[in-house]
This record gives C-alpha cells, structure tokens and sequence, in this order.
C-alpha cells in the first residue's frame, strides 16, 4: 500500500472544512462488522491508521474552505430544503476493497447514495460563495476502514482481508450529519464536530 496522507492529500489551511457526512459509527451491525476487521488490519501497527468506531463513516460531499457564519447558516436550511423530499433508502455494506492506500468496505446498490450526492450538492451550491470540487462522473459511494500511513508491500493483507469476508450487513439511512470536519494525518484517521442532524422527513 502507499501512504494516504500525501502532502497532495493534506489540506490547504488546515481546515477543519463543512462536510456532509453518513455516521456509520451510529449503526451497531457497521460497527460488528468493522471489529470482525480489527485484528488483522492491528497486526499491520503504526503502518495503518485503523479507524475507531465513532468515527466511521460515509463521505456525501465535502467543501474544502471555510464558511462563516452566515454561510452555515444558510446550508443549513438548504440542506433541510433539499433532503426534506427524500425516502429513506436501504444498502449493503461489504465486501471489503483493499485500494491503493485505503482499505473501503462497499456500498450497495449505489442509487440512493449518488441521489443523496446529488442532492447534498445542488445545497451547496445554493449557498453564495460556496466553491466544489467537480462531480464525480460516477459517484463512488464507499466507507473506509482503514488508511495507510505507510508504504509497505500488501499481498499478504490483501489474501487475508479476501479469506476473512464476515457477513455483509444491511442499514437504512434516513439521514446525514452536516460536520466541520479535521483532517488527522497524526492519527491516521479523520474526525469531526457535529453541526447538525438533517433527516430526510
């Protein structure tokens, strides 16, 4: 694997930066399932920055600057605005993928995902001085359980992350945390402080 905290990766200003967020940490069987990987991934040590429980996650969208005030504010209620409409949706969560400098559990069917995606932008965008990177061309809907802070060969870990497989599990989201998010190269891991709860009803 190769480390994932880059300085391309690191962010400019350091943050932390307005994210919209699924808390994966919220739902017991994602956290089972995340503990079915601990031990493997803790062999590897300082290597992987192994992600705790509560900070579990599913990325919908990032803004990567600040916002005043006002500004958050203002997303606030677009989100409200915008998520007001939605259904609640199910997916399932796994196999894990072991990437280049992430270890990503997958999120299936993506369809409610990549509406969520959709959706979360079209608030952003609604909020006067709100800048986002491009869309995706497909919207990879994913959570991750691990990072890399090191280069190290990978074989070994890629066999037995595919010879573990616990059972998939199954959530209903229904609803998603805006977040001022902190980058935490030292950790390994990313973590963050709740704006607001936005459901979708």
């Amino acid at each position: 694997m190769e480390n994932f905290f880059t300085p391309k990766k690191i962010w400019q200003g350091g943050g932390p930066f307005p994210h919209v967020l699924v808390l994966l940490g919220e739902y017991p069987e994602f956290r089972e399932y995340a503990r079915a990987h601990r031990d493997l991934l803790s062999e590897y040590g300082e290597k992987l920055g192994i992600i705790p429980e509560d900070w579990l996650h599913a990325t919908v969208q990032g803004i990567h600057h600040p916002l005043g005030t006002g500004q958050v504010d203002q997303l606030r209620g677009t989100l409200r605005g915008e998520l007001a409409g939605m259904d609640p949706f199910r997916v399932q969560l796994g196999p894990v993928w072991p990437g280049v400098t992430a270890v990503t559990v997958a999120v299936y069917p993506e369809d409610g995902m990549a509406e969520l995606n959709g959706r979360v932008r079209t608030a952003m965008e609604k909020v006067p001085g709100v800048s986002l990177r491009p869309p995706e061309l497909r919207f990879w809907a994913h959570a991750s359980l691990t990072y890399a802070r090191a280069g190290f060969p990978d074989g070994n870990l890629n066999r037995a992350l595919r010879a573990l497989r616990p059972p998939r599990v199954d959530i209903t989201i229904d609803r998603v945390h805006l977040v001022n998010q902190y980058q935490r190269p030292d950790l390994g891991y990313y973590t963050w402080d709740v704006v607001e709860e936005v459901p979708f009803s």
